[in-house]
């Protein structure tokens, strides 16, 4: 016995981290596998492709491809390393491909570049609870603190571990190898153009290296700015990858930190809150008093007096839309700060909650109604749709925290988080600028909408372009025309007819791209205007 415990203490004491002279031992320098040094290499690659994707306006099918294969490469790196996904990074990644395919679907550049940005922070999203780093497992309220550090916090703790990785493990040999190849393409890249620039005096060889390479001396320039621009991208994807396997930051903004803050700002008195609040309801009282009337109208379809219906629409409907925002901030603060010590402090939160959203309830039906009245006058337009939408989101918003106050175990945040997630998502995939030409179009031909701008349909892009062909044929019909031998030059047409006619030919002109900037828009815009016989002159 004496002597097993004498062995185990000589293994203890070989085992021992024996400290450098002179003083402590040496950090440990990570070493990193052969998968994470091709993960490395990956992200430079991603980095780079990130960089020529560029305006994802201009290329969404670029896009949509990058986020496809961003989110499949990763999910297999990960598969690899041994990680086991859960519900919720399995629903991160389901939801940023769906939305991210509004990249192809849809023709609006503006839902084109929120749909990239939703994917993009899904991604790092994904990254950071497949990895096993959320402050609580499962859906939790806790989301805002756990983004943050995903996004602004991790990264940064191995932001510089790619160079170590490129060349590191079992490729290490050969990762020297690339980077002296590397090297020399590097150090030949202005002789070469120097060269190049001499010699192109001779037509022959001009002509040969025209056969040879399809791109300028601009392209070769833009193709080094994007490699070294997509270094410090590649930089922050694998500093996220990294720090999230290593999970760096485990006692950072952890779930008793982050709920031992939100206790400690809960300081604010009962009779502090109601007396900051009661005058802004009583405020509110006053308003509907006066203006029951005037704004009751919108529910009755009866315009008040001395109003048209754009005037009437626009009144006041963004004030009322930013008294919406500021409501629902000042029930987020009451109920970040005010104290719950007290029974009658809990009962008071919860009555100011319910009424303020019921007040503001009442404002966005009104807006609602008015909005309403307005596109049955004068139609759809983007401006109009994405109102509707956001007064339609904050509606929902209000219910919950209506809920929340008799609903004790509704999560509200993480409710609230996926109510906005499904909203957008429903309007990134719905096609608003297809929607919105075919219900102006249809309405006009039903002689229920008495004018219809072409130039603010041509603006909805290639969406527009197979009902601006339907709204064209419907006129042939009627006046015994033909679109496809419409001339600009020899005009005899009605300014309607002429006006489509000329936007048609335009579209048809617009229509080779290169595949990046292909979408499912333009595919049926090019066939429409082919099958209508349409094309560019």
């Amino acid at each position: 016995m004496e002597q097993q415990t004498e062995t185990m203490q000589n293994r203890n004491y070989e085992n021992r981290e024996i400290p450098a002279p002179g003083g402590p031992a040496a950090p440990k320098v990570r070493q990193f596998t052969t998968l994470e040094s091709v993960f490395a290499w990956l992200c430079l690659l991603a980095g780079y492709v990130f960089c020529r994707v560029g305006s994802v306006t201009r290329h969404p099918f670029g896009g949509f491809l990058f986020v496809l294969v961003l989110f499949a490469v990763s999910a297999v790196i990960l598969k690899l390393k041994g990680i086991r996904f859960t519900v919720l990074p399995v629903l991160t990644a389901v939801s940023a491909v769906i939305v991210s395919a509004a990249l192809f679907i849809c023709g609006n550049s503006a839902i084109h570049f929120w749909a990239y940005v939703f994917a993009l922070v899904m991604y790092i999203v994904f990254v950071f609870t497949s990895t096993g780093n959320t402050a609580e497992k499962g859906f939790s309220d806790l989301w805002a603190a756990d983004f943050f550090k995903a996004a602004f916090i991790m990264p940064f703790f191995s932001f510089a571990h790619i160079f170590s990785a490129l060349f590191s493990g079992r490729a290490k040999k050969g990762g020297t190898f690339l980077l002296k190849l590397l090297l020399g393409i590097v150090f030949t890249i202005i002789p070469t153009i120097a060269v190049l620039v001499l010699l192109s005096y001779d037509a022959s060889f001009t002509a040969l290296l025209k056969n040879i390479f399809s791109f300028t001396l601009w392209d070769i320039l833009s193709h080094i700015g994007s490699m070294f621009l997509g270094v410090p991208i590649a930089m922050y994807l694998f500093g996220l990858f990294i720090s999230c396997c290593d999970k760096k930051c485990s006692a950072i903004m952890t779930a008793n930190q982050c709920r031992s803050a939100s206790r400690s700002i809960k300081i604010a008195p009962g009779v502090t809150v109601a007396a900051a609040v009661l005058p802004l309801l009583g405020i509110y009282l006053l308003f509907f008093i006066s203006q029951w009337q005037y704004y009751m109208s919108g529910f009755s379809g009866v315009l008040p007096e001395n109003f048209n219906y754009a005037e009437y629409a626009r009144d006041g409907f963004f004030q009322l839309c930013t008294v919406s925002v500021i409501n629902f901030a000042v029930i987020a603060c009451i109920s970040l700060f005010m104290s719950r010590e007290r029974k009658k402090s809990v009962i008071l939160l919860r009555t100011l909650s319910v009424v303020l959203a019921v007040f503001t309830l009442v404002l966005i039906s009104t807006a609602a109604a008015k909005m309403i009245m307005y596109i049955n006058c004068y139609g759809l337009t983007p401006k109009r749709v994405y109102a509707s939408w956001l007064m339609g989101v904050l509606a929902i918003l209000f219910i919950l925290i209506i809920v929340k106050q008799f609903v004790t175990r509704l999560k509200l945040l993480s409710a609230s988080l996926c109510v906005c997630v499904i909203c957008f998502a429903g309007l990134a995939l719905s096609g608003t600028d297809a929607l919105i030409a075919k219900y102006n179009v249809d309405r006009y031909l039903e002689e229920t909408l008495e004018t219809i701008d072409i130039a603010a349909m041509e603006s909805l892009g290639d969406s527009a372009v197979p009902h601006m062909v339907r709204l064209a044929e419907a006129l042939d019909e009627k006046n015994g025309t033909d679109i496809s031998k419409f001339t600009p030059e020899k005009n005899t047409y009605d300014a309607l007819y002429s006006d489509l006619a000329v936007r048609l030919y335009k579209a048809a002109g617009k229509q080779k791209e290169d595949i990046f900037s292909l979408t499912l828009p333009r595919l049926k815009a090019a066939a429409a205007l082919e099958k209508a016989g349409i094309t560019a002159r």
